[in-house]
């Protein structure tokens, strides 16, 4: 093509035809010019193509790891539901003036602690971000998915505070109570009139209890912090699902 239009381009010269040549020239030059802008559309298209491929691809994987993330809530709110119930049992038995020694031991061994707490797998919300690729979205999208990783940040932040408060509390238990003989509780040691247990006034039952209201606030946080993660990221799966 090229050596088609030199072969023109010298003929008209070698004629003499200026002002022909003239008009050639320009019109070369349009149809490089058109051809240059056909190119960049193509090569636009493309990249629009491949964008919509991969904000797709997004999608779909945020969409799956949110769902797991609504599973794992649901079965910490339940667990939740049961832990706070068990304290609550406790100390409104303990506060009862009739209550019995023997249901008091009973109940403060049903209470049991665990650390499991919310943590999402939405790792694919992380990598859009950190890359870049959240301009990729559309408005009403990215300002879901940013109001999502904005409230899992502030409740990560307020659950180390939580924990820890937790977590000083049941130092202080531990350093009042022979842990040996604590966890390996049997019904000989309800016989023992020295056993602090037995003793409802004890430091023990009183740093017992300070500790299980920690472990009490410390569930109700995450119970809060699971239904505003839930309302967020049904918010988000709803505008992805949508597509």
């Amino acid at each position: 093509m090229i050596k088609f239009f030199r072969s023109i381009r010298k003929k008209l010269i070698d004629q003499g035809k200026t002002s022909n040549y003239l008009k050639y020239a320009i019109g070369e030059t349009v149809l490089v010019v058109i051809g240059i802008l056909i190119a960049l559309q193509i090569n636009n298209a493309n990249e629009i193509s491949k964008q919509n491929q991969q904000v797709k691809k997004y999608e779909q994987n945020i969409v799956s790891e949110l769902k797991n993330d609504l599973k794992m809530l649901n079965s910490l709110d339940s667990f939740n539901i049961t832990q706070c119930q068990k304290i609550v049992n406790y100390i409104s038995y303990f506060k009862n003036p009739t209550r019995d020694t023997d249901t008091v031991i009973k109940k403060m061994y049903d209470i049991r602690y665990n650390g499991a707490s919310y943590r999402s797998i939405a790792y694919t919300i992380d990598e859009i971000i950190s890359t870049g690729n959240l301009s990729l979205f559309s408005l009403e999208k990215k300002t879901a998915i940013l109001e999502l990783k904005a409230i899992q940040e502030f409740y990560e932040k307020n659950r180390i505070e939580v924990e820890q408060k937790w977590t000083l509390s049941n130092i202080e238990f531990e350093k009042a109570i022979d842990l040996i003989s604590f966890n390996d509780f049997s019904q000989s040691d309800f016989n023992s009139l020295n056993d602090w247990r037995f003793n409802l006034k004890s430091e023990q039952y009183r740093l017992f209890n300070n500790k299980i209201l920690a472990e009490l606030r410390l569930y109700y946080f995450r119970t809060d912090q699971n239904n505003q993660m839930r309302n967020q990221t049904e918010k988000l799966l709803q505008l992805l699902d949508n597509n």
